[in-house]
C-alpha cells in the first residue's frame, strides 16, 4: 500500500467521526488561553487538514503532548501551537502548512546537501523532508550543547519542541528587545559554534530567529541550515554574517568588518 493509498483511508475513517468530536480532543478546554485565541473552524480548515489532525492524534496517543491551547503565531509556511505535554509543560508544536507553495522556493537548502542525496518530488514530500531536516538539525546541535530550543518530536509535518517563554508567550526575539554588546558577540560566537561544532550554516540567520532570555540568546529556525558540505554553504555563511552585522549597526552597536569574521570562523 502507498503512503497516498494509506492517507486517503485516514481521510476516509475521520470523515465518519465527528470533527468537533476530535476537535476537541486535541484542544481540550482549559482556561489557559492566549488572550487573541483562534478561530475554530477557521483553523481546522486551513491548518487543520485531516492528516495533520491524525497526525496530532497520534502524538497524543503517544503521550508526547496531552492537549493544544492554540496558536501562537501564524507564517506562510507554518503555524506555531502553543501545547502541553504529559508532565506539564508548555511544548512549542510547529505545524508546516502542507498547502502552501513557498516550500518550492526551498530546494536550493536542500539540494547540494550531502545528508540528502535522494529527494521525492511533491509539495507534501517536500514539507515532510524540511520538518525531517529541522529537527535534525536541532537535534544535532543539542548535542552539541550549543544553545538552540530542544528538539522532541517529529511527524510528518508536525514538529514538536521546546517552549522557550512562559504561559504560552515566546520570549522575545532580538529584534524585539534593546541590544548591546555582549548580545552582538554572542551572535558572533552562536555563528562560529554552529559552523565549527555542529558543521551547520543556519542560512537565515536574523534577529527575528534568536531568542533573547535571562541565560543568552537561543537559536531557533533551523529548517534552512545545511550542511557545511554545501557548495553554497560559504555564501549562505557570508550572508548569514553580513544580516547580523548590519542589524547590530542599525541599532548603534560597532561591528567587525564581516569579511573578517567570516574569515575567522572558517579559519
Amino acid at each position: 500500500m502507498s503512503s497516498d493509498d494509506y492517507e486517503d483511508i485516514v481521510d476516509s475513517d475521520l470523515d465518519d467521526l465527528e470533527i468537533d468530536e476530535k476537535f476537541e480532543r486535541i484542544f481540550a478546554k482549559k482556561k489557559k488561553t492566549l488572550d487573541d485565541g483562534f478561530k475554530k473552524f477557521k483553523t481546522v480548515n486551513q491548518v487543520l487538514d485531516k492528516s495533520t489532525m491524525f497526525t496530532m492524534y497520534e502524538m497524543i496517543n503517544a503521550k508526547i503532548i496531552s492537549y493544544v491551547n492554540g496558536i501562537v503565531r501564524a507564517g506562510k509556511e507554518s503555524v506555531l501551537f502553543w501545547a502541553v505535554g504529559p508532565d506539564g509543560k508548555d511544548v512549542a508544536l510547529k505545524v508546516y502548512l502542507v498547502s502552501t507553495s513557498s516550500f518550492k522556493k526551498r530546494m536550493p537548502y536542500i539540494m547540494g546537501d550531502p545528508r540528502f542525496s535522494r529527494v521525492k518530488h511533491g509539495t507534501k514530500n517536500m514539507v515532510y523532508l524540511w520538518a525531517k531536516k529541522e529537527f535534525g538539525n536541532l537535534q544535532l546541535c543539542h548535542k552539541k550543547n550549543l544553545p538552540v530550543v530542544r528538539p522532541i518530536h517529529v511527524e510528518k509535518n508536525v514538529l514538536a519542541m521546546e517552549f522557550v517563554g512562559k504561559g504560552g508567550v515566546p520570549a522575545p526575539t532580538l529584534h524585539e528587545t534593546e541590544v548591546d554588546e555582549s548580545d552582538y558577540q554572542q551572535a558572533v560566537y552562536l555563528l562560529t559554534r554552529l559552523y565549527k561544532e555542529a558543521h551547520l550554516v543556519h542560512c537565515d540567520f536574523s534577529e527575528y530567529n534568536v531568542f533573547k532570555t535571562e541565560n543568552g540568546l537561543v537559536l531557533f529556525d533551523l529548517g534552512s541550515a545545511v550542511d557545511t558540505m554545501h557548495p553554497n554553504a560559504q555564501n549562505f555563511l557570508e550572508r548569514d554574517i553580513k544580516n547580523m552585522s548590519y542589524f547590530f549597526a542599525k541599532r548603534g552597536l560597532i561591528v567587525q568588518n564581516p569579511a573578517d569574521v567570516l574569515e575567522k570562523i572558517i579559519s
